[in-house]
């Protein structure tokens, strides 16, 4: 049987006397130069073993932004938030943006759980939506004709912002989703 002893007396005292089956302990806080080397280079180390991972998020996050320019340059970045007088998509967005923070600190049930997220609030921007443009049609606009302009308009807002709570949620879902499977060989 090994017993443990801990040794206090001088870290220089000559040790080979003691039997085969002592354990020599050191002092908490005491550190050799071998214990130095290595706390100076793990950081550089644990930095080196990160280092793939984050040259695989900027790679792909770069591909998802140069397509946000791309519809930049064509004018249909914002549409959606312009169609939308609920404010559905900003809050979207926001959950897309904390989803991708998730990704870089490599918190995978936060990527998940954003993910799914997104999913129902897509859903419940379509419902909002489609209650907006039942609300604003009444029985007293669909009788004349002359309110065929408020009828189209009250339409295009409520799909407006069915649509493109959809649209949003879907592609931060689908941007979320292939950060987690290509980073992190995970399911969203």
């Amino acid at each position: 049987m090994m017993s443990l002893k801990l040794e206090l007396s001088n870290p220089r005292a000559d040790r080979h006397n003691l039997p085969p089956d002592v354990v020599l302990l050191k002092p908490a806080g005491s550190v050799t130069a071998k214990n130095d080397l290595l706390s100076q280079t793990m950081p550089l180390a644990l930095r080196a073993v990160q280092l793939p991972f984050f040259a695989r998020f900027a790679v792909i996050n770069l591909i998802g932004v140069a397509l946000l320019g791309a519809a930049w340059a064509e004018g249909v970045l914002l549409r959606p938030y312009a169609a939308d007088s609920s404010g559905m998509c900003y809050l979207i967005t926001a959950l897309f943006f904390a989803g991708l923070v998730a990704v870089a600190f490599k918190d995978w049930q936060t990527v998940r759980w954003a993910g799914n997220a997104l999913v129902y609030l897509g859903m419940v921007g379509t419902v909002l939506g489609l209650i907006m443009t039942i609300s604003d049609l009444s029985v007293d606009q669909s009788q004349g004709a002359s309110s065929l302009k408020a009828i189209i308009t009250a339409i295009y807002v409520g799909a407006g912002t069915a649509l493109y709570a959809n649209l949003l949620a879907c592609v931060g879902y689908l941007w979320l989703g292939t950060n987690a499977h290509l980073l992190a060989r995970q399911e969203v």
